[in-house]
């Protein structure tokens, strides 16, 4: 008995090993080359939730106005890669707006006007709850003759390699059902009940966490890159998208190829083809950026700023060791940082204790002698989950957007990410868009209230610092 359980302490060392440093999927860490824009064919879209001077909790919103816009105008081919795709509910509260019933209507509007239309939805195991339940509206989508495509997410890195391990030895072969449920749903406070499986696959931690959509508009595709999902439970939060026009799409096409053939399925073909004969008549240049790929492209960023430059992040979770010690580093050169961050108090009817937003805020102020200067954005139950980072060197400004938070499994090769970085002239309507956003945010103006005060939120707790640099080390949390 010694030796099995010696022999199978070894397995499980190996297999953690093996598992978090496995050759990617083809496709997974994916950089484009640099692609041409014109000014006028990139869009700053944002939503936010605020307070205004009445005391009314108010959401402006554009993100999916301009989504549902772009699946109407779709005549050939719709290609959708989003992680939270449901309408589960954790209180008896109705949602701000029931996005994904909305989403998926607009998608089977789009099936009976246009008939030969294809369309691809690609989308994450959560909103199956990894095999435990349904998926109504994936199911109706299916059912209308969209292609349908679960990620495999069990292809990439093991985020927590301690539980992993054990999962991947005692209960991945065991599958999952949706007839097998005698626990309460974790999402939905009327769903049905799950399977024990159901939770142990969730504590993996690792996802298909991308946000984008791409459709045509007769002769030419347009694309949006986003933070947002639509899941009823978030449709009120606060977020961040562009909008690109043009040859960008052919490097969407391709990264979610690359996912759709990691998970046993492949995209129908694009009507356009992946040749184009529009000349970019171009004042900016974009990226598609994927997984670690974004971080790089930040730590570069950031790296090589010097003395006047400015940064601006806005962000839902910020807890890379890496990105931190960039930021450090840019304040000891003089360079202006301001950062809202969500204040980690809220997530889908469920109480956070403010880790790691409250813990980074506290060292990145106590390291850079209050140079980087940071506020909360002040949520009332909803989230602040935008993903934006603008860096402005002078005449140049570089702005990297998309579904990665800043945290070690959005960077690191474990979720699935995608995020855009645009490189435009500091004057342009997009940047000056951004930075209006920002300002806007951070002053509180026009009477409405969006942030608050760093002291507010101030936390300089010794355990949860702890506690922070452990999970962020070890991947057993969910952020």
């Amino acid at each position: 008995m010694k030796k099995f359980l010696i022999l199978l302490f070894v397995i499980y060392c190996l297999l953690g090993v093996y598992q978090v440093t496995k050759k990617l999927p083809r496709g997974v860490n994916y950089t484009s080359e640099p692609i041409e824009v014109a000014e006028e064919d990139v869009k700053f879209l944002y939503d936010l939730t605020f307070e205004n001077s009445d005391g009314k909790i108010v959401s402006e919103q554009m993100i999916f106005k301009s989504i549902f816009n772009l699946i109407d105008n779709a005549q050939k081919y719709i290609l959708m890669d989003m992680f939270l795709f449901n309408s589960f509910s954790k209180d008896k509260e109705e949602p701000y707006k029931e996005l994904s019933g909305e989403l998926t209507a607009k998608l089977l509007e789009a099936r009976d006007r246009e008939k030969n239309i294809k369309i691809d939805v690609i989308t994450d195991p959560i909103n199956t709850i990894y095999g435990g339940d349904r998926a109504k509206e994936l199911d109706m989508l299916s059912g209308g003759g969209a292609n349908v495509i679960i990620t495999n997410i069990q292809n990439l890195r093991d985020s927590n390699p301690i539980y992993s391990s054990f999962w991947r030895i005692f209960v991945a072969w065991l599958g999952n059902s949706t007839r097998a449920g005698f626990i309460k749903h974790p999402f939905d406070g009327y769903g049905q009940r799950v399977s024990l499986r159901s939770y142990l696959s969730m504590l993996n931690f690792k996802a298909n966490h991308r946000k984008v959509i791409m459709a045509d508009a007769g002769e030419e595709m347009k694309s949006i890159i986003t933070s947002a999902n639509p899941h009823d439970g978030s449709s009120a939060h606060s977020n961040v998208a562009l909008s690109i026009n043009g040859d960008f799409w052919k490097e969407i096409y391709k990264s979610e190829l690359f996912t759709a053939n990691m998970s046993g399925n492949t995209l129908q073909e694009t009507p356009l083809g992946l040749k184009t004969e529009k000349e970019a008549t171009s004042t900016m240049v974009v990226r598609l950026i994927n997984e670690n790929q974004i971080e790089k492209s930040l730590i570069g960023l950031i790296d090589s700023t010097t003395k006047g430059d400015k940064i601006l992040i806005t962000m839902f979770y910020l807890s890379d060791r890496n990105i931190i010690k960039s930021l450090i580093r840019a304040s000891d050169r003089e360079v202006d940082i301001r950062i809202v961050l969500d204040p980690n108090k809220d997530a889908f009817g469920y109480k956070k204790n403010g880790i790691p937003n409250r813990s980074v805020a506290y060292e990145l102020t106590k390291k850079s002698n209050k140079k980087i200067q940071i506020r909360w954005y002040d949520t009332h139950g909803e989230q602040f989950h935008s993903k934006l980072t603008m860096i402005t060197k002078g005449k140049e400004s570089f702005v990297v957007l998309g579904s990665a938070n800043l945290t070690r499994r959005n960077l690191e090769n474990y979720n699935l990410e995608t995020d855009v970085e645009l490189q435009a002239n500091s004057n342009s309507v997009v940047i000056q868009d951004i930075n209006n956003y920002f300002e806007k945010i951070w002053y509180n103006k026009d009477g409405k209230y969006y942030t608050v005060s760093y002291p507010i939120y101030k936390d300089e707790s010794v355990f949860k610092i702890i506690m922070y640099r452990l999970q962020e080390f070890s991947g057993f949390c969910n952020f």
